[in-house]
């Protein structure tokens, strides 16, 4: 693919993530020629539910004839990701398998989110599975994992991200003083909210607003008075903030 076709699908799977990924993953770690970049992907649900799973994408220079490589930077225990063994991160997903052109960026964060919610314990990449593993064990083992216990003689670092964890800060144009900050609401509106960073006070919320501009509204907690628009920004994901009211 030439430049301009790959920046062109690039710059459309980071307008597109959010909506195909329903808010679970999120690109990261670019540069000006995106053959090289990463995905951050926390399931909102299932086994690894909360878990931060960050994949780094590696384009051939002949994509999409070539699919990308795909490996898993965190540690993690699932049967189909080697990450503890030689393999360094090695993934087993049919849809890398059997590639086709037509096959698309976006198509390969949708096979990784179902890798996550449909492991495949029936043909086990990692050595740490045997096809006979009972689910009940294999789930209490995923838990134990994520929660930074020892599996199979391994030690994992815990993962688990706080769902109140900040986003985002807002500090002052004039010092760049934090004055607020932003925590995720997940599975329901608002999507965030915005809290002082003196008292923890809810200032404001944000509700989305899709497939238009703006495309989410921060409202006042205390009498739901618009103070702020999100506008989209070209290639940057998070967007504008544009202040129409600061009290």
């Amino acid at each position: 693919m030439k430049y301009s076709g790959l920046a062109q699908e690039f710059h459309q799977l980071l307008r597109s993530v959010d909506r195909v990924s329903a808010g679970q993953a999120a690109v990261c770690d670019w540069g000006e020629a995106p053959l090289t970049f990463g995905v951050h992907i926390v399931p909102r649900d299932g086994l690894y539910r909360n878990g931060r799973f960050t994949f780094k994408f590696s384009l051939h220079d002949q994509y999409p004839q070539y699919p990308p490589r795909v490996v898993c930077l965190t540690n993690i225990y699932h049967p189909n990701i080697d990450t503890v063994d030689e393999y360094e991160g090695e993934i087993c997903l049919s849809l890398l398998d059997e590639w086709q052109p037509t096959f698309t960026l976006e198509d390969v964060i949708i096979g990784l989110l179902f890798l996550l919610y449909h492991p495949n314990l029936e043909e086990p990449l990692s050595p740490f599975f045997e096809p006979c593993m009972k689910y009940e064990e294999f789930a209490e083992k995923v838990h134990l994992s994520l929660q930074g216990g020892v599996v199979e003689d391994y030690v994992f670092q815990r993962n688990q991200v706080d769902e109140k964890e900040p986003v985002a800060m807002v500090t002052r144009s004039a010092n760049q003083e934090p004055v607020a900050m932003v925590t995720r609401v997940t599975n329901q509106e608002p999507v965030a909210m915005v809290t002082r960073v003196a008292n923890q006070e809810p200032v404001a919320m944000v509700t989305k607003v899709t497939n238009q501009e703006p495309v989410a509204m921060v409202t006042s907690v205390t009498n739901q008075e618009p103070v702020a628009i999100v506008k989209s920004k070209g290639r940057e994901q998070c967007g504008r903030l544009d202040v129409l009211n600061l009290r």
